[in-house]
């Protein structure tokens, strides 16, 4: 391989009509608040030097590019960045962050009728212009506009309109890190020019600043002439696992295997465009649960890359790729799609069912986002994603068998989660295999096995005996038991035959508005101090709750004082309690024996 290694100031590299491309394989724009702050310290030093008039070299990393000739055009040539575009684009942002100072800084000069230095501003806005963000260009005897400098196709628009200060809304991450980035870099270069300098001033000082960028930071620009060797070139300077995430490396590895292949490699990189627009660590998760779901194990922590790659696309150890397999390569990359979009509702506890068929209810929806985002039970993300594929009557009835199951097994026992994740893991399995002949029933009775063998009634008893309100938070698990309690009530009541069933859906509480109360107050004193609640005043026994329908209670207050607010409630819970005439221990411990034997039917799948 030729390579012609070139060490010179940034801004040389932007002289004589540069044209910068980041390739397809690349990653969408990912510099972090770690880099901008590092660069922002970097950008204000030299800055400072110079001014004081010991300037500084500042080595701002090295860029490798594959050149090619562009035709129609003498002299021209086309840089592929194959390393460095982060840094490219953010010395690009830089001078777009330049280039809007002086903009406003020529309002004021209009205003101010300085015809001189209006001239002075508008020149060097053009000459900025047309060296850093676009410049005219014959082609085969006609002209066009051409970008110096062009991002991944997820990223470019956005930042087109970035850099000419035209205010885009962020649809990605990637997108949100470029407007950080700008933003931050015009707030910088703002406070290194005092508002109260003359126009003389901040044109002197906005110099000061085009001469760092134009002298002081370096980079040794490398540049390779084989376009067949740029992705091998790109995976050795990017060391797997550091600087690339492992749905990168996925997402050029799959783009690799389609160079020849136009339209799969275009529908693909879509594709992988849409996979990778949240931050990264959450593309890795979704990532994660997809191949558990898929292959009934989990990836390796530092192998995801290379065991997803191996199931999803096996074409990657053929010698050659055929049209077939580059068809199979984008229907896979397809479904990986269409997953990461499950995935990301139901992450968020949203339902992921865009219409309802007409036996789910809001009470049964509301179990996925209680199951996810109250209760924190990600653990069962693999298996509902298989679920999704059985239809929205199935997905439910295991979303509710999950929420008893996991509430009961891990977060009141919490025995040993990896039991319940290897049921879990198989029945992915059994999902995907034919998704016409799975029966829910056979779950059910895995986990009902499960629990019978790892935990006892006894163990589960002592397990709520040990829920206690918490000041200060982490009263989720609290506050979801009783509400369960709540809505399977009426089921308890007529007796607790067959499988629990909440017999009231129309009772949906809201999760965050809802509080827990005590009857016996948190902070009596005086008369209504007693001695012997005071222990048991934390206690399940002692707690209920209040929805957002519901009259806040006494606080503080006395029980007498708070008994017609449970007697009004629309809560049975608080209703039971309006039937007492005192509370003391004795009505406490004939409630927790209750509340417990409820529990013990409730949550049994």
């Amino acid at each position: 391989m030729r390579v012609d290694p070139v060490h010179a100031a940034v801004g040389t590299f932007f002289n004589n009509s540069p044209m910068f491309r980041v390739p397809k394989y690349q990653r969408s724009y990912a510099w972090e608040a770690s880099e901008l702050e590092d660069y922002l310290k970097d950008l204000e030093e030299a800055f400072t030097k110079r001014k004081n008039g010991t300037p500084m070299n500042h080595f701002f990393g090295g860029m490798v590019s594959v050149e090619s000739t562009v035709t129609g055009v003498v002299n021209q040539k086309r840089h592929e960045l194959v390393d460095g575009q982060q840094r490219c684009a953010t010395f690009v942002l830089t001078v777009a962050a330049v280039i809007k100072i002086y903009k406003n800084i020529l309002v004021d000069a209009i205003s101010n009728g300085d015809t001189l230095n209006e001239g002075i501003i508008s020149s060097r806005i053009d000459r900025l212009t047309k060296r850093f963000i676009e410049f005219s260009q014959e082609v085969n005897r006609q002209t066009h506009i051409v970008e110096s400098l062009i991002l991944s196709k997820a990223d470019m628009q956005f930042f087109k309109e970035t850099v000419r200060n035209l205010d885009p809304t962020p649809t990605r991450e990637s997108h949100r890190k470029i407007e950080l980035v700008y933003t931050s870099l015009i707030s910088k270069i703002n406070s290194l020019i005092p508002s109260t300098s003359s126009i003389v001033d901040k044109l002197d000082s906005l110099e000061i600043l085009q001469l760092v960028l134009d002298s002081d930071f370096s980079i040794i620009h490398i540049v390779t002439y084989d376009t067949q060797e740029a992705y091998k070139l790109f995976q050795v300077l990017n060391d797997r696992g550091k600087s690339l995430t492992e749905g990168d490396l996925l997402r050029a590895k799959t783009l690799e295997l389609l160079e020849g292949y136009t339209t799969q490699q275009d529908s693909t990189e879509s594709k992988w465009d849409q996979i990778l627009m949240e931050k990264s660590k959450s593309t890795e998760n979704y990532l994660r649960w997809i191949y558990q779901s898929h292959k009934g194990v989990r990836a390796g922590r530092n192998t995801l890359f290379d065991d997803s790659l191996s199931y999803f696309y096996p074409q990657h150890s053929n010698t050659t790729i055929t049209i077939q397999d580059a068809d199979n390569i984008l229907e896979a990359s397809r479904k990986i799609l269409d997953e990461i979009k499950i995935a990301r509702k139901i992450s968020m506890g949203t339902w992921p069912f865009s219409t309802s068929s007409r036996p789910i209810t809001g009470w049964d929806r509301n179990r996925l986002n209680l199951l996810i985002r109250e209760l924190g039970l990600t653990v069962s993300l693999p298996l509902l994603l298989a679920s999704y594929h059985l239809g929205e009557r199935k997905f439910s009835e295991i979303t509710q068998i999950l929420e008893l199951f996991l509430f009961k097994y891990k977060v009141i026992s919490n025995a040993h989660i990896e039991a319940a994740v290897s049921v879990f893991h198989s029945h992915c399995l059994l999902i995907r295999a034919n998704v016409t002949t799975y029966n829910v029933s056979t779950l059910r009775a895995d986990l009902n096995a499960l629990m019978s063998s790892k935990v006892t009634v006894a163990q589960f008893r002592a397990g709520l005996d040990g829920l206690a309100y918490k000041v200060g938070g982490g009263n989720k698990p609290l506050k979801y038991l009783l509400m369960t309690l709540e809505h399977y009530k009426r089921w308890y009541e007529q007796g607790a035959n067959n499988t629990p069933e909440c017999l009231d859906k129309t009772r949906i509480y809201d999760f965050t508005s809802t509080t827990i109360e005590h009857v016996y107050p948190r902070n009596a004193s005086g008369n209504v101090l007693e001695s012997t609640l005071e222990p048991l005043k934390n206690s399940l026994e002692n707690l209920t709750f209040m929805g957002s329908a519901d009259n806040e209670t006494g606080s503080n207050d006395s029980f007498a004082i708070k008994l017609p607010i449970f007697q009004a409630s629309s809560i049975g819970l608080n209703l039971d309690i309006g039937t007492l005439t005192q509370w003391t221990t004795s009505e406490l411990g004939v409630r927790k024996t209750l509340l417990k034997d409820m529990a013990c039917a409730i949550f049994t799948i």
